[in-house]
């Protein structure tokens, strides 16, 4: 996790398990990205895993339920990835009962990917990371956000997720997914956040 601070903003940059995990469990049910969560498919490629008998449009409902539940907090949520048994207990008991089921057969897959994805987040991330959170806060200082006497102060988490295309997503407040390939780019990657800073920052 990277943390920066300035004058009225605070920002964090990490990759979340629980999305990662949320995003995989999505592959697996087929539910179209077009329909759901972040409109592209994960990279790598995971392979369907629906059975006979899945009910698909209860587990894209649950999925999109879920999903809006892990990304609409403003605040960096504890970067672990939960016990196999308090996940799957977690969708039972909180009304996610197909994904419960898709989940359980596949649970030590998921935990793998995104325990594998989070370390190579991390060993990776060093190479560019700094240089995006470089470019954010001079997207702030040339916003006036910097210096600004009457700035609310508000809290910036950019989440990265291994999304095939170069996007950004703004969900809650505060809170931005970005892709791996666009955190890489750094062109791409002021194109998408400095529209995003002016929504989360209005003047």
């Amino acid at each position: 996790m990277y943390f920066r601070r300035g004058n009225n903003w605070s920002l964090t940059i990490y990759t979340d398990p629980h999305l990662l995990m949320a995003l995989y469990l999505r592959e697996l049910a087929g539910v179209n990205p077009a329909e759901v969560g972040p409109n592209c498919r994960l990279e790598p490629d995971v392979k369907e895993r629906t059975g006979p008998h899945s009910v698909h449009g209860q587990i894209k409902q649950e999925w999109g339920s879920w999903w809006d539940s892990l990304t609409t907090h403003d605040t960096a949520p504890e970067v672990a990835v939960p016990v196999p048994a308090n996940l799957l207990e977690w969708l039972e008991d909180n009304g996610y009962p197909e994904l419960a089921r898709l989940a359980r057969p596949h649970y030590g897959q998921a935990t793998l990917f995104a325990h594998q994805h989070t370390e190579d987040f991390e060993r990776r991330s060093r190479d560019y990371i700094p240089d995006r959170m470089d470019e954010i806060e001079q997207l702030l200082i040339e916003r006036g956000i910097e210096h600004a006497a009457d700035a609310m102060e508000k809290q910036i988490s950019v989440i990265e997720v291994p999304l095939k295309e170069p996007r950004a997503w703004l969900t809650g407040g505060s809170t931005i997914l970005a892709s791996s390939v666009l955190l890489r780019d750094s062109k791409a990657f002021r194109g998408f956040i400095q529209p995003m800073l002016t929504i989360i920052f209005p003047i």
